[in-house]
Formats: structure tokens, sequence, C-alpha cells
């Protein structure tokens, strides 16, 4: 079972930008924060006063980045491929900034890779152009783990394999994949790279044509007998598409009652999803699997908070995750580099 602590929002507030309203800490929590703000006990002191029946306060100036000590660190970026554009390199730069930080062991990417068409072949030169040339910086010069967009599919989906097959950045053994990380002795995480395509594109949208090479039966064996084996302390699954948001496209409810079952039953921690292009956290359970999209890699769009939502905000970006033994913090950083929220996930 999976907790998290009451979390933290941070930076300047702005109606247009930041869509959710916390309450005013009480005394003790506001304290505690005060005191030990820009570290990794701040968020703690967010717990705390969780505890205590209230919440921490809702503005704080950005604070510099926690690095836990010991924690085996990623990143998490979606709907990202624009070519290099500008709005991409300003992510990217923080990106390598944050990875350096934290000595970031690898990145997932939540889907949509290569806008506006995804790719042809392995060679493409979009991989150059949208992925070789912005995230250059050596601390992001670790292994990639991508999962496939809708946009993916518009060409071929399977030319980001064969990429994968002759760079060893990129690694992408199929449609869908998992891998396993130590992070203590004796605990490890498992995350289960989903093609989320097959489950909810239809006839006759872009990109449906690819999904000639999808079993979406098989995959559900895969997802089922894999989290069912499981011993990770931690699980994740990535998808490109979400199941709740408070985006424009909203809930998902056709793959919500597919997924979201799954992964109460096998104690999934938390769902990593992009294809809403804003930055936010979703508990529809305290005490269950928790929802985050980062799909701000190089565009953003409005939001209308929902009643589960923690923190949401249509800013460009990406999230960082920091595992140790008994706790992921999370942290959201904008481009300029900003921590703008921060929660704490623990067993």
């Amino acid at each position: 079972m999976i907790h998290f602590a009451r979390s933290t929002l941070l930076g300047h507030r702005s109606r247009s930008a930041v869509q959710i309203a916390v309450g005013r800490a009480g005394r003790a929590g506001r304290a505690l924060a005060g005191v030990l703000t820009g570290s990794l006990a701040g968020t703690l002191a967010g717990a705390l006063a969780f505890s205590l029946g209230c919440t921490p306060a809702a503005v704080r100036p950005p604070v510099p980045l926690a690095a836990p000590q010991g924690a085996v660190s990623f990143l998490v970026l979606g709907d990202w491929g624009r070519g290099g554009n500008r709005a991409q390199r300003e992510v990217a730069r923080a990106m390598g900034i944050t990875a350096g930080s934290l000595h970031a062991a690898f990145v997932i990417t939540a889907g949509d890779n290569f806008y506006p068409d995804g790719v042809k072949t392995g060679d493409d030169a979009q991989f150059k152009k949208s992925f070789e040339s912005v995230y250059d910086a050596p601390s992001l010069g670790v292994p990639w783990y991508p999962s496939l967009g809708n946009h993916d599919y518009r060409q071929n989906p399977d030319a980001e394999v064969a990429y994968g097959l002759r760079t060893p950045r990129w690694h992408m053994p199929s449609r869908f994949y998992s891998f396993t990380r130590d992070v203590a002795p004796g605990v490890k995480a498992e995350f289960l790279v989903m093609d989320s395509n097959p489950f909810n594109l239809k006839d006759g949208e872009d990109g449906a044509s690819q999904l000639k090479g999808a079993d979406t039966v098989a995959q559900r064996r895969w997802l089922d007998s894999t989290l069912s084996a499981s011993t990770a302390q931690w699980k994740f699954v990535v998808t490109h598409h979400h199941v709740y948001s408070s985006g424009p496209r909203g809930t998902n409810t056709p793959f919500e009652q597919f997924l979201a079952p799954r992964l109460r039953q096998y104690h999934v921690t938390a769902l990593l999803s992009g294809h809403e292009h804003h930055l936010e956290h979703i508990a529809p359970d305290t005490a269950g699997p928790q929802f985050f999209i980062s799909g701000a890699g190089s565009e953003t769009r409005g939001t209308n908070a929902t009643p589960a939502t923690r923190y949401v905000e249509s800013v460009t970006g990406f999230m960082a995750f920091s595992m140790t033994a008994d706790s992921v913090l999370v942290q959201v950083i904008s481009a300029e580099g900003d921590v703008r929220y921060r929660t704490v996930l623990r067993r």
C-alpha cells in the first residue's frame, strides 16, 4: 500500500498557471515549513502539517532542488520532440542541470517523442534533430526508456525500436517492455512501459493503421503476469495516455476501467503518463496508486483542476523521482529550473 505525505506547492501563485488552491497551514506546519524550506525536510514539514490536520503554505518562492543522499533518481519527460524548438531546448537545459545535481540514473519518456508524425526509419533525421542534438548534456547521456505516443504511431512506431538497436542510450526492445533497478540492499524498483495506443486509438484516427502490429491480448497478459510476479518494493507503470486529467481531455474512462483496477490490485506505486500538455499529480485515493502527468516537454495547454488534483500547472517542464528504501521524493521542475511542487510517496 502506498501513502503520500501532504504535498507542497511552490513558486509564485498565478491563477492562469496554477489551477489548484490549497488552504493555509496551521501555525506549527507553517513554522516548521519556514525553517526547513529548500531541503527534503521541507517536504517532510508538509507531511507533519498533514498529520496535524492542516495544509502547508500555499505560496512560497521557488526553492533549491532537493537531492536525497543515496537515492536512485530518474527524470520523466513527455510530449517533447519538436525539432529542437525554443521551448524544447529550455526544458532540455533544465533537465541537464537537474540530472547532474541528482546524478540521475535514467530518463523515462511518456510518449509523443517525435512531432508531428513520428519517424519513418531507425535512421530518421528526427532522431538527430529532436533528440541527440537537444538532450546533449553529459548528465543526460544515461539510458533513456521511451514509451510510444499517438504521434509516434503516425508513421512507423517500430522505427523507434529499430533506433534502439544501434543507439545504446535508447533502450526500447519492443513496443512494450519492463526493466528493474536496484534501489537499496533488498529493495528494487520495477517499471512496466506499456504501449497504450492499442487501448486508445480508434479506427480512422491518425496512427490507427499501425495497430496491425499491436496485440492487446498479449499486452494484457504481459501486464498481469509481470505485475503479479513482481517482487519489487516500488512498481511504476508508464503509459502515454492518461487515466485521470485536469486537461481538456479529462478522465479517460475506458482506459480507467481497464487499468485502474490493475494498478490497485497489484499495489502499483504510480502511473506515469503524458498526452495532456501540463504537469499534474492526481490522488483519487491517498493510500492507492498515484497518477502523474508529465506532458509539458515542449508545449502547454490549459487545465481545470479536479477534486482529486493535488497539483496542476500549465508550464513547460518535467518531473524528477528520487527513490530510497522507504520513500520516493517527487519534484516537478519548470523549464526555468524552479521546483514548482514536491510530494513524498511512502510504502
